[in-house]
Formats: C-alpha cells, structure tokens, sequence
C-alpha cells in the first residue's frame, strides 16, 4: 500500500521561490488527454487546467460544477475526474480567486471563533489545533512577503526531531480558514510551475546527462512501496536501455513522524554522496532496501558507516557529515520543496511537471508511452 502522511492535512505547498531554477528546455509537447464538456467557460477552463494539475491517468475525462463552499474572495467548484484506473479517481472541491488568477486545491481547516488577523497572535488557533494533530509543538507564524488574492501568508513550523520543517499555507484575513495547500498561477500551465519549482542543481542522479527527460522522485528509504516501486523502475529501464533516454533524479522525503530511522538514512545517503558523488549513493540505497525488514535505529548506522567505508569515506570525514547541520540542511530542503509541491505520499514521482502516482502497476510506463512510443512493458507481478 501507498505511504501517505496525511493525518488530517493534505502537507503542501507554497508560492514558488525565486532560487529555484527553471527545468523548462525541453520543448516537448504534453501527452495528450481528454476531458468531458462542462457547463460553462470557467468551468471548461478549470477542466482544462485540472488535465495537467492531477496526476496522469491515459484516459483522463473531467467534468467541473459549481459548489456551495466558501472561502473570502475565492470561489468554489467541484472536479470529478474518471479514467482508465479507478484508483486514480478523483472527487475534490477546488477555489478560484475572484479575479481569476489564484487556482487552489488543497485542504481547509476552520477556526470556530475567528478574529481579524493583525498580526502572530492570531494564529494562535493554529498552533493549538496543529499540537493536537501531530502531538509536538507547533509555532504558526505570517510570512508577509507570501501574501496573495487577498491571502495573507503563513509558515507552520513543526520540530521533527532533528530540525524544524515549515508547512506553507494561507489564512484568510478574517481569521476563519486556514489553506493548507498552494495557490497555482490559473494562467500558468501547473506543469512549468512544478518545473520551476523542483531545483535539480543538487544532480543526486543516474542516467545520461544529456537525457531529454528529467524523471523527479520523492522517496523515503524506510518506505516499503518505495521499495516495490523503486525496484521496479529499475527493471523498467533495464528493460528498455537504448529506448527510454532519462535521468532519475532522486530527492529525500522521510516520513519522520512514523518511521524511526527513515531521516539518519537520508542524511547517510546525503553524507555518501557528497564525498563519492555518482553511484555510491544508489548503492547504499540498494543495501537499505536489500535489509530494510530488519533494520533499526542501531542498524542504519552500522550500515551507513560500513558502505562510507567501502567507497573510501574516512570515518573522519563521515562523521563530520553525518546528521550534521549542512547534511540535515540539505534533506530540508527536499522535504520542504516537496511540502511546496504538494507531495503528500511516497513515492511521489514528476515527469517534467507531470504528476505520476504510481498506484496502479503500468501507470509509469503509460506515461512513458507517450514520450517514448516503443517502451517495452515488464512482468509486475514478481
């Protein structure tokens, strides 16, 4: 079964940030999809948007209606898309700023006894309703400088055990909804936006430099679907060596508040690549997955120093690394960028900007397909 981390919140995302850089070179065009007729022109237009927003599905048709919530200054509508899988159904009520430009999807939460919001002090609701949700502390804060249709800008700051990860979200100035989620340029195509904001300059990845696509995955070594996944993808591309031209970047996403040793392996992996760059970090991944039934806390460690140790890491120069603040800095900056993305389960794969939730066996090679007409399938089922 998929991980998913949601409890009562959908973990994702805010504007993007202007460090991150732009993967957008590729000029290929997007994999076709169809959607069914909708009752208007926005609703059409929100139809058309939802085709590259949700993860991809071969058969995609969506049908849009208006709904009756409301958040100040947004209006609310309802996307219900069908395709080839029923696993990638989805019912979900999406807003639209009143002036067209802010396209929001994401969950609300509701505070019952709202007042304006002036200044930190008002957010205090959040931090209560927060603390009670992942049993830790919880400091809400405005980001001013994240202000958008009418929204005013908050980071929830949330201690991990090892550093503090801020969940982006929006409040309303009246104080009455809480956004978790991204607000996504309406005018945009949410595919560039996603391009934009996931920054491969870190390059912990395998496959040809020059590939003329860049395969994105959030992923926690703890993760047993990451396991079955992942492994699978590699046969995928054994399969189709010489078809398929990708580089899989790899990004840390460990699911702290249930697995125990999923971030000391991340900042393992970290460690291993900074001083052995190129597949010695692939290699430690695949000794974690080979043992990860058995496992702990005590046995990521050993393993951790005996593979720096088989690359030609001095023990000096791991510990100097390991889960220290510039390696546990760097699985941050993954962790947050997939929160700005909206990645709520692992694995959470990207194409160039789309989507792929890979819960349905040959939903990557579909995927693949269009890119790639003459990809190979392979056996799931072993």
């Amino acid at each position: 079964m998929k991980h998913r981390w949601t409890v009562l919140l959908v973990l994702a995302a805010a504007l993007p940030l202007a460090a991150l850089q732009s993967n957008d070179k590729s000029g290929k065009k997007a994999a076709p999809a169809s959607k069914a007729p909708s009752s208007g022109p926005i609703e059409n237009e929100l139809a058309s948007f939802a085709v590259n927003y949700l993860p991809y599905d071969p058969e995609t048709k969506i049908t849009v209606e208006k709904s009756t919530e409301t958040i100040p200054g947004f209006q609310a509508y309802k996307i219900h898309r069908k395709g080839r899988y029923e696993k990638l159904k989805a019912d979900k009520v999406a807003y639209l700023s009143d002036d067209g430009k802010w396209f929001f999807a994401g969950d609300t939460v509701t505070n019952t006894d709202p007042k304006p919001v002036k200044g930190g002090s008002d957010l205090s609701w959040l931090d209560t309703k927060f603390s009670e949700i992942f049993h830790n502390r919880v400091h809400a804060q405005l980001t001013p400088d994240r202000d958008a249709g009418g929204l005013k800008g908050v980071a929830v700051s949330l201690e991990t055990g090892y550093f503090p990860v801020h969940l982006p979200g929006y409040v309303t100035s009246d104080g009455r909804y809480f956004l978790q989620g991204t607000l996504w340029d309406f005018h945009a195509d949410p595919r560039v936006e996603r391009r934009r904001r996931i920054d491969l300059s870190a390059n912990r990845a395998s496959g040809p430099a020059n590939a003329t696509v860049q395969v994105v995955e959030y992923a926690d070594m703890e993760c047993g679907y990451c396991k079955f996944r992942g492994l699978q993808m590699d046969r995928l591309m054994e399969a189709n060596a010489g078809i398929v031209n990708v580089r899989r970047h790899y990004k840390f996403f460990p699911l702290w508040m249930g697995h125990v040793w999923s971030m000391k392996a991340a900042s393992a992996a970290d460690c291993i690549f900074k001083f052995a760059p190129g597949p010695a970090m692939f290699k430690f991944k695949s000794a974690v997955y080979a043992r990860q039934d058995t496992l702990s806390v005590s046995g990521i460690d050993e393993l951790a120093f005996a593979s720096a140790e088989a690359e030609g890491i001095s023990t000096a120069d791991f510990l100097s690394c390991y889960l220290r603040e510039d390696s546990l800095a760097r699985v941050r900056k993954d962790v947050e960028e997939g929160y700005r993305l909206g990645v709520n389960s692992t694995p959470t794969y990207f194409i160039d900007g789309t989507e792929i939730s890979w819960v349905e066996d040959k939903v990557m090679e579909d995927y693949l397909r269009t890119l790639f007409p003459k990809i190979k399938t392979i056996d799931y089922a072993r």
